[in-house]
Formats: structure tokens, C-alpha cells, sequence
């Protein structure tokens, strides 16, 4: 499909470079974006980055003409901003801005009709994801869908793009929505447990001594559940730690850290190797407080009140700068009414 949509000819050239120039407006957290090839083991094409000057421009050694994946570095944090059809000697700029990522994507240069076709699409898609955050009904799901689908069809027969790349947006779009559908699902009953009861299981810690969350009732628990072979929840730790020292002469508020990890002996030999303090608990993957909570992708924070009822059951990470203000306002302003 790609090779019908773009050129059949894939020959590699003496010199295949192609170029890529990026001008960003209103940049202020938006640290790079890269490029990758997919179908390469992600293998990086290019780095764009912003610290010096809002437009860049940069080289790509570029075999095939093809669809690149392009992903947005903001805040230290990676996002994907769609799709993008680079061919090889190819010139492409993108105008971006940062306030608003999606809806602002413009490009030129060569492919400008399909590259804003595909990103035309990538922002409904966007803009879809942002409206379940919290969950929707799933009929008005299946509305929104139906309507954010007719859009970008309309888009492509105004823009006159070739069928291929239309059948392509399509396909990728259905495959997106039935993602979005089963992830609505979830946030339906992430929503529908809050407030309700979250204390109620049973841990052990590395002494293989039973605990519960019923023994930190009285405070407000914010919660890390993570696995020893998940890296993403390693670099949350050092930012965890952080939040315990900062906590650390508060009595209103626990930290602690459960773990998922199928063995309990493989989890006890890394906190013991590395020494790791804190409350440090196991519960196993298959457990009813991992049921309960649907954890599914790591890492994952919850936080209880003081009677252990759920206040979010997907809580945002420690590296966000504005973990550390929520907790704050929950915990001191309930220590100032009293």
C-alpha cells in the first residue's frame, strides 16, 4: 500500500539525504521531536532539538520512500505526534505550536498534501483520547467516532488524496478507535471506584509477614505500584524518593510501594541487593488488589484518603511537577482545618 502510495522505485542512491526543518512557535517545554523508522526497530532517522533556537533544520539518510513515525519530547515526556511520508532527497518543513501540538501541525515542502492529510487525521485522533480521559458513555464514544471518521474522510476527498492513502488514514484510524473503545472501558470503571473502599488487601513484606492497607488508615496513601523488570517505574523512584524526604516529617501521609512481580523471591532479592528503604510491600500479579484496580500497564499510582477510600485510582507520576502540589493542598489544607 505505502510503496503504491508514494512510488515503487525503492532503489537506494549514491546520496539519499533528505532534509527536515522544524520552526516551533510559543516554545517554551517542547525539547525535541525525533523521528523513526518503524520497521527498523525503531531505528532514530533524526533529533531535532530546541534548546538554542526554535527552528531547526536537519539531514536524514533516508533508502526508501515510506511512512516515518514522528514523536514530541515535551516536558520530558514522549508522545507520539503521528505519522509522516519521507521519501529519499525529499525537503520537508513542519510548523508547530507547542500550545497546540496537534491542531497547529503544518507541513510543506514535498508530500505536504499527504503529511497534512495524515496529520489531519492524528488530530482527531488526539482530540478523541483527550475526551475519554475520564471515561464516557460508550454510545457517545461510538457517536464521536463516527463523526471524527466522516470528518477526515471529507478532508481526504477535498484534499483529492490518491485512494491509497486514504484506504491507508482509514485503516489506521478503525484500528485506533477499537484501542480507544476497550481503553474507555477501563477509565469507565477506573471512574466508577472512586470513593469506594480501596484498603481492603493483603501483602506481604520482605520478611514474608502479612500486611494491609487497613494498617495505614488514619492517613492518606499515595500509592507505587511497579515491577523490578520495569524500567519506566525505576526512573519514577528517584523522584519518588524525593516526595518521602520531603514528606518524611508528615504524619498525615504514607508512601509506599507494592509490587506486581510474579515471583515474591525475585522481588525480595532485589529491595535486599539494593537496599531499597521505605514501606515495601508484594502482591503478586494475579492478585485481588491487582484485580481491583485493573493494573495493567506500568507504572500505575493510586491515592486513598484516610479511610482508605479511593480518591484517584490512576493517579499522575512523581516526576510530574504538580504531584507534589496536589498532595501538599490534600494534606496541609486537611491539617488546617483541623
Amino acid at each position: 500500500m505505502v510503496s503504491t502510495l508514494i512510488s515503487s522505485c525503492k532503489e537506494e542512491r549514491k546520496n539519499p539525504i533528505s532534509v527536515i526543518e522544524v520552526n516551533v512557535t510559543n516554545q517554551q517545554l517542547l525539547d525535541s521531536l525525533i523521528i523513526y523508522d518503524k520497521d527498523k526497530s525503531w531505528e532514530i532517522k533524526s533529533i531535532l532539538r530546541f534548546k538554542e533556537s526554535n527552528r531547526v533544520i536537519d539531514t536524514m539518510k533516508i533508502l526508501e520512500n515510506k511512512f516515518y513515525q514522528i514523536y514530541s519530547f515535551l516536558d520530558g515526556k514522549q508522545g507520539e505526534l503521528g505519522e509522516l511520508v519521507i521519501s529519499p532527497n525529499s525537503e520537508i518543513t513542519l510548523f508547530i505550536d507547542e500550545k497546540e501540538l496537534f491542531e497547529s501541525i503544518d507541513y510543506s515542502g514535498n508530500f505536504k498534501l499527504s503529511n497534512n492529510f495524515l496529520a489531519y487525521s492524528k488530530k482527531y485522533q488526539n482530540l478523541l483520547s483527550e475526551m475519554v480521559r475520564n471515561g464516557i458513555k460508550q454510545e457517545e464514544l461510538e457517536i464521536l467516532i463516527h463523526e471524527k471518521g466522516e470528518l477526515i474522510n471529507k478532508k481526504g476527498i477535498s484534499l483529492n488524496v490518491v485512494d491509497s492513502l486514504s484506504s491507508y488514514v482509514k485503516l489506521k484510524f478503525d484500528e485506533f478507535s477499537d484501542i480507544l473503545k476497550q481503553k474507555n472501558i477501563k477509565y469507565l470503571y477506573k471512574t466508577s471506584i472512586v470513593n469506594k473502599i480501596g484498603n481492603n488487601f493483603f501483602f506481604k513484606d520482605i520478611k514474608n509477614n502479612v500486611k494491609t492497607l487497613k494498617d495505614f488508615k488514619g492517613k492518606y496513601v499515595y500509592i507505587d505500584v511497579w515491577a523490578t523488570w520495569c524500567k519506566p517505574c525505576k526512573v519514577e523512584h528517584t523522584f519518588l524518593k524525593q516526595l518521602e524526604e520531603h514528606f518524611s516529617n508528615n504524619n498525615e501521609l504514607q508512601i509506599i510501594s507494592i509490587s506486581t512481580d510474579r515471583e515474591y523471591d525475585k522481588w525480595e532479592k532485589y529491595i535486599t541487593k539494593n537496599s531499597i528503604k521505605g514501606v515495601q510491600l508484594y502482591s503478586g500479579s494475579n492478585s485481588d488488589f491487582v484485580k481491583f484496580y485493573d493494573i495493567g500497564a506500568l507504572p500505575r499510582f493510586i491515592f486513598l484518603d484516610k479511610e482508605g477510600k479511593v480518591i484517584s485510582p490512576d493517579e499522575i507520576r512523581p516526576s510530574n511537577s504538580k504531584t507534589l502540589e496536589k498532595l501538599e493542598a490534600t494534606v496541609y489544607n486537611n491539617v488546617n482545618k483541623r
